[in-house]
């Protein structure tokens, strides 16, 4: 296909997904770059499910337009559900794949897997194309706009875009397990915290059972804390192992739960952006999976013929690049709540900084009653007229983006993306 498009976003996670959806609705002529088989990003990719809660004091969700779109649609095959607290974002990974096609092709965008970005040419402030790789060997793609959805702001850094990335979080291995007997679970965990302080569980149109509960190394009285030490003194288990565990049942699935865990363990911190560290953390989590495995079948009633019938396919990763924007976020206008004039996305979710060791871990919950504003100056690189970045990469403080980061924002970040383009082309 020789052709040149409005616009290339590279990147099918939820962000390029509704950058490219939107605009394509705004009668752009769209292309997605994928470098997997498959749209969804990290909730396909690396099974972060459910997504986070980002809802108001009334329980209605900060953001909506095609994050509660892609969500109503998922519900209609009872693949999706809400909570009580309001979060409509519990989701079945392997559903969201199938959607998100249906979803481009209605729309008329362009799509390209397993096609890698590689590089970016530039003419001043303008960039003119991107270089991939795919089956056909090394391609050039033109396009009048760009968004970078790439997780990685690859293709801002191939435009020589300047970017922050010194510090970062932990990397998780996420995976799944089936054939649980979730009855069985949820009355024991009933069992032993009836006041169900760090545990919830839902029965969801008398089918779906929502759940979810959750153990760290912070001495905070978890009631699993006892399972845990026992494995750890058994050998079941390594002390790395329990630093983090949380769970989620996934609508659609009856009998398998979700885990986001484990925290690659590691020495030294790890550099996402380092092929030997990113290598490592593969062979790592698997190790610490088969480790989990053992625990629940061993010490969670319901699991005990339950077995590994999913790991992700790429690493949960919270951070990476963060670019020089026309305005960066701060913490200070997340903790005060600023509001800014063009808002990209609506945020009241907290500071949330997964450490590489427990000195490190911070959670700042947010006033409920408030929200701040992701500004769409945050997604616009410096130096270059034609470029937008969404989702992780958006300029912000290392603080500021771990509140930012999640996927109902990122999802609305990539629509006003996608607007914002759309409108620019138009003009």
């Amino acid at each position: 296909m020789n052709k040149k498009w409005d616009l290339i976003v590279a990147g099918g996670g939820l962000s390029g997904v509704s950058a490219a959806i939107t605009a394509a609705k705004k009668e752009c002529k769209v292309l997605l770059i994928e470098k997997l088989g498959f749209l969804g990003g990290c909730a396909t990719a690396s099974l972060v499910t459910p997504m986070m809660n980002n809802c108001d004091t009334s329980k209605t969700p900060l953001n909506n337009g095609l994050y509660l779109e892609i969500l109503e649609k998922l519900m209609k095959t009872k693949d999706s559900a809400v909570h009580s607290n309001g979060n409509p974002g519990w989701f079945n990974p392997e559903s969201m794949k199938f959607l998100l096609d249906d979803l481009c092709q209605e729309n008329g965008v362009d799509i390209l897997f397993d096609t890698m970005l590689v590089g970016a040419k530039r003419d001043n402030e303008f960039i003119v194309s991107v270089n991939c790789m795919n089956k056909a060997g090394l391609q050039q793609y033109e396009a009048d706009f760009f968004i970078d959805a790439t997780g990685d702001a690859d293709l801002a850094t191939y435009a020589g875009v300047p970017f922050e990335a010194k510090e970062h979080q932990s990397l998780t291995l996420r995976f799944n397990m089936d054939n649980v007997n979730l009855y069985k679970f949820s009355q024991w965990l009933t069992d032993i915290e009836p006041e169900m302080l760090f545990s919830s569980i839902e029965y969801n149109d008398f089918e779906t059972i929502l759940l979810t509960t959750a153990h760290t190394s912070e001495n905070l009285g978890w009631k699993l804390r006892p399972y845990f030490n026992i494995a750890v003194r058994d050998g079941i288990l390594k002390a790395e192992d329990a630093e983090y565990f949380q769970i989620f049942t996934i609508p659609g699935q009856k009998n398998a739960v979700s885990f986001n865990c484990p925290r690659i363990y590691s020495p030294k911190p790890l550099d996402p952006l380092n092929p030997w560290d990113i290598s490592y953390a593969y062979i790592q989590g698997r190790k610490q999976i088969k480790r989990l495995e053992k625990f629940c079948k061993t010490y969670l009633p319901g699991f005990e013929e339950s077995y590994i019938c999913q790991v992700a396919s790429s690493l949960g990763i919270r951070d990476s690049r963060r670019i020089e924007g026309v305005y960066k976020l701060t913490e200070e206008d997340i903790l005060i709540g600023k509001k800014f004039k063009n808002s990209a996305a609506k945020s009241n979710y907290p500071i949330d900084i997964h450490g590489n060791n427990k000195s490190e871990n911070r959670l700042i919950e947010l006033s409920k009653d408030n929200y701040y504003d992701i500004p769409i100056e945050s997604l616009i690189p410096k130096g270059i007229s034609n470029l937008m970045v969404v989702g992780k990469c958006i300029s912000a403080t290392f603080k500021a983006q771990s509140s930012a980061r999640i996927q109902p924002n990122c999802i609305a970040m990539g629509e006003s993306a996608g607007n914002y383009c759309a409108e620019r082309i138009k003009n």
